[in-house]
């Protein structure tokens, strides 16, 4: 028996069903808390490590998967009182940015481009939300959130050539919440001209970004559990790719002209990586990359996670 391959797929198993069962209203799963229980996959981790890889090793290790997914599953959700009732945010009165219980706000931000921008780094900093990513914008950036919350702000500053800009979610730590995927989104576009670099955090959340058309120096994506789907161009000159996240989905595509190098160093976790080839030193490559001068270099950590990276 593959007992990671196992774990892996109950983990991967317990994830699907708990989604679907907050998509369908049979319970409310709170992805965002599910960060505060990161410390418990160290010890699915540990467990694995100490136990022998053979007979009652095997049983036992996959026996305490299962009770901690449970115990998990226990923790962060609950029923809902009615079948298909759609998740709703509550916020206390005095805390502005909530509105009425329930309410979907809808907001605007936008940052302008001048020619002068020649490089341009974006953090964005969120949780349970879905983030996109797509198309171009005549401003430097451009968003619309859609949600139960007014929860994004958006700081722009520039020197010289280089604008910095933060589009963060407002602090709700003092909240109980609990959130809808389709009624939370952000719908992203940047301006093609500055060379970018992006960075991710998000807690809990998905993130959709096709990055083909704009020119990206430096991509950074973490998350605890989270779902990760990039697009990219080619590489301009060595282009840095990192990913590190604790349970989550990170797949990335870049155009089969690329050359490419993969360093990847998790725990329990499923690798898809079609058109490389292994090197000795646990690496990953495609044909050419010594000898290419714009290449990807594609750095991915972590826990119980699934990485691909496809060549479109």
């Amino acid at each position: 028996m593959d007992r990671e391959r196992l774990n892996w797929g109950l983990v991967l198993l317990f994830i699907g069903v708990m989604w679907l069962l907050s998509n369908t209203g049979v319970i409310s799963f709170y992805w965002s808390s599910l960060w505060r229980f990161w410390p418990v996959f160290l010890i699915i981790l540990g467990v694995n490590l100490l136990l022998p890889k053979h007979g009652i090793g095997n049983l036992i290790s996959v026996i305490a998967t299962i009770a901690i997914l449970i115990f998990i599953g226990f923790q962060v959700s609950k029923p809902s009182t009615a079948w298909g009732e759609r998740a709703h945010f509550r916020g206390r009165a005095d805390v502005d940015e909530t509105g009425d219980d329930g309410e979907v706000k809808e907001a605007d931000f936008s940052s302008p481009y001048n020619a002068g921008i020649r490089r341009a780094r974006l953090e964005i900093k969120g949780g349970a939300v879905e983030y996109k990513m797509e198309g171009t914008a005549t401003d430097l950036f451009k968003a619309h959130s859609r949600g139960v919350f007014a929860g994004h702000a958006l700081q722009t500053t520039t020197k010289d050539s280089v604008a910095e800009l933060f589009f963060n979610m407002k602090d709700v730590k003092k909240k109980n919440w609990n959130i809808d995927g389709d009624e939370n989104k952000v719908d992203m576009s940047l301006n093609t001209n500055p060379l970018w670099t992006i960075r991710v955090d998000v807690g809990a959340g998905a993130v959709d970004f096709d990055l083909s058309q704009y020119k990206v120096e430096r991509l950074t994506l973490k998350g605890g559990a989270a779902s990760f789907e990039t697009k990219l161009g080619m590489p301009v000159g060595e282009s840095v790719i990192e990913a590190e996240s604790g349970v989550a989905s990170i797949e990335i595509e870049i155009p089969k002209e690329a050359a490419a190098r993969i360093d990847v160093k998790s725990g329990l976790s499923s690798k898809e990586f079609s058109g490389f080839v292994k090197q000795n030193d646990g690496t990953y490559i495609t044909d050419g990359f010594e000898q290419a001068r714009h290449k990807y270099l594609i750095d991915l950590k972590g826990g119980l996670s699934s990485f691909s990276v496809k060549r479109y």
